[in-house]
């Protein structure tokens, strides 16, 4: 059944589906809308882990550490940079499709994909040109600088698809749809594990093969997003020659609309600037770790990759609490706005008990996954049996921040991160390094750092003007 959408800046006359996102059961649909980007997440780190376990056993523990530490740091930087501006494109677009405003809808699709190919090409440069003596600057220890320096060249030629298809995927999901995104990760998710086992096991390739892997299942990922972007009668279609459906308006030539731009850069830079705050902070207590040696490196590498299955996790939450609080903001509706980052909340922290209790309890077997040292198995258990019962106090942070941040609001956030988590981190590693303290006392500043950061965001939550945002 269709019915005509009219958001409260005034009808459109675009005809539309029932929306069931500013309609619906909260818990239902958020749940709904988490699963799909859970299972796709899943399938994302089931081809990070992969390159790991494969680098890991084939490879051994110097290549281990060169595809994971300092080399997974920097390359999130600028993932998370890509994953901030999906951000912006998403609430900008939920934002419309909330709404109804399908022509505005439209426009944000073709400038947000410009964008992504600008952003792509200028972060793959960057990665060529200043990651490797970067890696060189912060200690990397010398058996793992060399293959950590061919892994993150060759890896910074796949930033392009990656930001397509991390703004394509986050302008479908604005849309209500979290499935088809889900596909395109899935292919990628074979092939990179395909490839994996080619390129390493087979062609002996060493670390280049497990980056070329991912770089073309990246690629993959990207020609499946755009071909859902230009796919006919979707309210996201992409035609950068004038949109010719009878329920969007004709737009002249193919640039990027200003104002969308601005409203997109607005609320991703911020977004991803927060997320990379996290990672500079990591990376400067990467530095601290690099003087523990390469033991300790590749037990951090291989805790990362199973962390990132809850962190992962919680990201699923924060996309599903941003798209439904971007869409009833659009629509107005201001206590479905809040009612959806409470439920969100309370599904989010039963969640992070649950994975925390698993990962607890079997910590010593899933090192092991990445590696047959003892050494290295003993470090990682212990680290992660010290930091998993504290995940619960980053729940605060995630779902809260990205309901805000879905009402079009995220430089606050970013302000609370800078300080409550990169700040502060900052200060907790040169007092360990300082006291010449132990990797335990290192870890320490993570479980700190989430606990005043969700208060901070709790306190802005209650006490901030965060809801009284121009809709777009």
């Amino acid at each position: 059944m269709e019915k005509k959408m009219k958001g409260k800046n005034g009808p459109e006359g675009a005809t539309a589906c029932e929306n069931p996102i500013t309609e619906g059961s909260i818990p239902v649909q958020l749940m709904l809308f988490f699963f799909p980007i859970l299972i796709g997440s899943l399938f994302q780190q089931l081809y990070n882990m992969v390159d790991a376990v494969i680098v890991g056993r084939y490879l051994g523990k110097a290549a281990l550490g060169a595809v994971g530490g300092s080399t997974y740091m920097l390359i999130n930087l600028i993932i998370y940079l890509f994953q901030g501006l999906a951000n912006g494109a998403a609430v900008t677009g939920a934002q419309a499709y909330g709404a109804g405003r399908m022509e505005r809808f439209a426009q944000v699709v073709r400038t947000s994909m410009l964008l992504s190919v600008a952003a792509g090409l200028l972060f793959t440069g960057l990665g060529i040109w200043i990651f490797p003596a970067i890696l060189k600057r912060i200690g990397t220890p010398e058996e793992v600088l060399g293959p950590a320096t061919i892994y993150v060249t060759i890896f910074s030629t796949g930033f392009m698809p990656s930001c397509i298809y991390n703004i394509g995927a986050g302008l479908v999901r604005a849309a209500g749809d979290s499935r088809r995104p889900l596909f395109c990760l899935i292919a990628a998710s074979v092939v990179n594990i395909a490839l994996d086992q080619l390129f390493i096991a087979v062609f002996g390739w060493g670390v280049a093969g497990a980056a070329w892997a991912t770089v073309i299942a990246q690629c993959v990922s990207a020609v499946l997003v755009l071909m859902l972007l230009t796919g006919r009668d979707k309210p996201y279609q992409l035609r950068l020659t004038g949109l010719d459906k009878s329920h969007l308006p004709k737009l002249s030539g193919a640039g990027a609309d200003k104002e969308i731009l601005k409203k997109i850069l607005s609320i991703g830079v911020p977004s991803g600037v927060q997320s990379d705050l996290y990672s500079v902070a990591n990376l400067i207590m990467q530095i601290q770790v690099n003087t523990y040696g390469t033991d300790t490196v590749a037990a951090l590498s291989a805790y990362e990759k199973i962390d990132g299955f809850f962190w992962m996790t919680m990201t699923a939450f924060g996309t599903a609490i941003t798209t439904f609080c971007g869409q009833n903001f659009g629509a107005g509706k201001w206590k479905r706005v809040r009612q959806g980052m409470h439920v969100c909340f309370c599904l989010a922290a039963v969640a992070a008990v649950g994975i925390s209790a698993v990962f607890y309890c079997f910590a010593p077997q899933l090192i092991a996954w990445f590696t047959s040292d003892q050494e290295v198995i003993a470090i990682g258990a212990k680290l992660m049996m010290e930091l998993m019962p504290f995940y619960v106090a980053y729940v605060w942070t995630e779902v809260y921040a990205g309901g805000i941040r879905g009402c079009g609001q995220s430089v606050v956030p970013m302000a609370i991160t800078a300080v409550g988590v990169c700040l502060l981190r900052v200060i907790w590693t040169g007092v360990v390094a300082w006291v010449d303290g132990s990797a335990s006392m290192l870890m320490v500043g993570y479980p700190m750092t989430w606990a005043i950061t969700s208060a901070a965001i709790m306190v802005y939550y209650w006490k901030g003007n965060w809801m009284i945002q121009k809709r777009i």
